[in-house]
């Protein structure tokens, strides 16, 4: 099964396109993780200038709730490659099969990832959760783009242009 990515002017067909509001960052996610397949967090990057960098990380094996020394110590392993990479910001996706309803789980786990960002490099722009009929942004969830003081001023690493292919095959 194959997915087609989003018209050509949408920022989910070019990777260097900012994602400036959460629609953009739905569409993004959407692309990249269109349905849920098993239970995993997944960690997207963007620059100061709100263009998603070059790497996602999915992290297998999640529990249902957060275990907070665990989330801690991946806002470490985070605030270590928002240095290294000029990350300014993070978005999480809450993969998990089942209905798109907003769990108490999926509430615990926003709100242990939200609190990520104090005292770090970078700032949690948002966090979605991905269900077996798709991907949704909690209203409570929702941020407005970081500010410019908040931001990381490191440039985007790699100034060469990266292109997605025409279909995303969902795994």
């Amino acid at each position: 099964m194959t997915v087609p990515l989003a018209s050509p002017s949408s920022p989910a067909a070019d990777p260097h396109r900012p994602l400036v509001s959460d629609h953009d960052l739905l569409t993004r996610v959407e692309v990249l993780v269109p349905v849920a397949v098993r239970r995993q967090l997944w960690t997207l990057f963007l620059d100061s200038d709100d263009v998603q960098l070059p790497m996602v990380v999915p992290l297998e094996g999640i529990p249902e709730r957060p275990d907070r020394s665990a989330v801690e110590r991946w806002g470490d392993a985070l605030d270590a490659v928002s240095a290294e990479f000029g990350v300014a910001s993070v978005v999480f996706v809450l993969e998990r099969p089942g209905p798109r309803v907003d769990t108490d789980p999926d509430c615990a786990w926003r709100l242990a990832l939200a609190h990520l960002a104090e005292s770090r490099r970078f700032a949690v722009r948002a966090v979605f959760t991905c269900a077996s009929d798709g991907v949704v942004l909690p209203s409570a969830a929702r941020s407005a783009p970081v500010p410019d003081d908040e931001r990381c001023s490191r440039p985007q690493p790699s100034p060469r242009r990266l292109r997605l292919s025409e279909e995303l095959t969902v795994r």
